[in-house]
């Protein structure tokens, strides 16, 4: 099975960070996490930083939301993930969300990847 990672990058609308916060905190992770093969890794905050290169594109995202999953057939996963989510009465895309400025890229590993989940990983590391 191939491993991937799904990158959530995301934007709250202007003065709705709190209510964008509590959205993922209280709806969105709970459910990721409870949706068969999808593992969430890990959620950030953008940090401003100079640049390490002169050629570097500015950052357009304020939050970024890692999650893994392995599949040979990322299609298919990524609709079954989507038609379960449209199915569930308590889950809904937050209206604090920029919806406007929203990535959500999916990238296939090409090498050995750790995507285990932080218990695990720690776990690994005795």
């Amino acid at each position: 099975m191939a491993k991937h990672l799904m990158l959530a990058m995301t934007n709250p609308l202007p003065g709705l960070e709190a209510e964008y916060n509590r959205w993922y905190d209280d709806v969105a992770y709970p459910i990721y996490k409870s949706l068969p093969g999808l593992v969430p890794l890990g959620r950030f905050k953008a940090v401003d930083v100079p640049h390490m290169f002169p050629f570097q594109m500015e950052n357009q995202f304020e939050y970024l939301s890692l999650y893994s999953f392995e599949t040979e057939d990322p299609v298919a996963f990524v609709a079954q993930i989507g038609m379960t989510l449209r199915g569930r009465d308590d889950y809904y895309f937050s209206e604090a969300i920029d919806q406007s400025r929203l990535c959500g890229p999916i990238y296939v590993s090409i090498n050995d990847a750790n995507f285990e989940p932080i218990d695990r990983y720690e776990a690994l590391k005795s």
